[in-house]
């Protein structure tokens, strides 16, 4: 009897275990480090400290992604949001890559260590989106598109731009504008940020380098039009529960003097970003939503 109920607890562990491993198959595990041949490419024209700049394998292996043969369409850099890595945004990377594209990504910040209220504008992220445009646009040979979403918008842009940054006051260089085809903003924080119409001195909301609507960078990213790339777009939604609609009277997302836009109804933050994958690829492959 002893050793009939052995076995029958023995046959329900591996029936437990086979349902677990189908269970865990239906979901796709990521390793987003760089190919090694653009990982060589990077290190070999810039050196060590680029590589780990932007492959930030100090993260995890899901912290980056990007590399192998050069295909016939531009390269796509996605530049995630706050508190994400770029391995969010997966499922828009298989799907540009499955029709042909080169997706390049790295994460900027710390992945979501430091809370959503202290995330800031800071020159080292947009120096680490800088270093990866330029890399892309020196690997393939080709512009390059970028798709930003959120709050990583504002920090594309001003990759873009170049200039001085507000808080360090370094130099980046000049502007990028003519190295990238298409840029699309998804969902973002280009003119501030709902959460934000009081200004904190320290943290998101600051009046420097965050996403108030009068801060030093919003201001700095706004006195220019037309830098961001030769088509630049824009999707957002009116029902974005995280950055609003509207702010210090003007839409929070829209670019000023951009080619076009796709405004939403009813979509979150979220749905914004992860529902329109169709119309973002439209907008970097045709141009134009449909």
């Amino acid at each position: 009897m002893r050793a009939k109920i052995i076995i029958f607890f023995q046959f329900i562990s591996i029936f437990v275990k086979i349902l677990l491993i189908l269970f865990l198959s239906q979901f796709p595990f990521y390793n987003c480090e760089f190919n090694p041949d653009f990982r060589a490419f990077v290190h070999n024209r810039y050196g060590l400290p680029i590589v780990n700049q932007l492959e930030r394998r100090d993260l995890g292996n899901d912290a980056s992604t990007g590399g192998g043969p050069v295909g016939n369409e531009e390269a796509v850099v996605i530049v995630h949001g706050i508190t994400n890595k770029i391995t969010r945004f997966n499922g828009i990377i298989e799907k540009l890559r499955s029709q042909g594209f080169q997706v390049f990504g790295t994460t900027w910040g710390d992945g979501g260590t430091t809370p959503v209220g202290l995330v800031e504008l800071r020159c080292a992220y947009v120096k680490q989106i800088r270093s990866m445009l330029i890399a892309v646009r020196e690997y393939t040979n080709k512009k390059v598109d970028v798709i930003a979403y959120s709050m990583g918008s504002p920090i594309a842009r001003k990759a873009i731009l170049g200039g001085t940054c507000v808080d360090t006051r370094e130099l980046l260089g000049p502007p990028l504008t003519e190295h990238v085809d298409t840029f699309l903003s998804v969902a973002g924080t280009n003119n501030g940020a709902l959460p934000c119409l009081v200004p904190i001195p320290v943290g998101t909301c600051n009046k420097k380098n965050g996403l108030h609507c009068e801060s030093e960078f919003l201001s700095d990213i706004n006195k220019l039009k037309g830098y961001e790339g030769t088509n630049i777009f824009s999707i957002f939604s009116t029902s974005d529960e995280k950055i609003g609609l509207k702010m210090c009277s003007r839409l929070v997302s829209p670019i000023i003097g951009e080619t076009g836009y796709v405004r939403k109804e009813g979509l979150t933050h979220d749905q914004v970003m992860d529902n329109t994958i169709d119309t973002q690829i439209n907008f970097i492959f045709k141009h134009r939503p449909r």
